[in-house]
């Protein structure tokens, strides 16, 4: 479990701009962010809630998200 915490969730949580603003990263730390779901989840969390946008200002987001779902998807039905 200590493992697993280590090696997935806390990269998880410090490169989806919960912990630390991705705007101060490094470049090559921004660029992996990107790949991370949870950085744009964050997004929209944060969004919403802080915000109080509606879907025509996420719908980037949202869009990002269904993508990596149908690829993530797709991938594990070919496996």
């Amino acid at each position: 479990m200590f493992i697993s915490l280590t090696g997935m969730f806390l990269p998880t949580i410090m490169l989806s701009g919960f912990m630390f603003p991705i705007e101060n990263m490094p470049l090559p730390l921004r660029i992996i962010s990107n790949a991370v779901p949870a950085k744009w989840f964050y997004n929209i969390v944060k969004s919403v809630m802080i915000k109080g946008v509606g879907f025509s200002m996420i719908w980037k987001e949202v869009l990002i998200l269904a993508g990596m779902m149908v690829f993530f998807l797709a991938l594990s039905i070919k496996k």
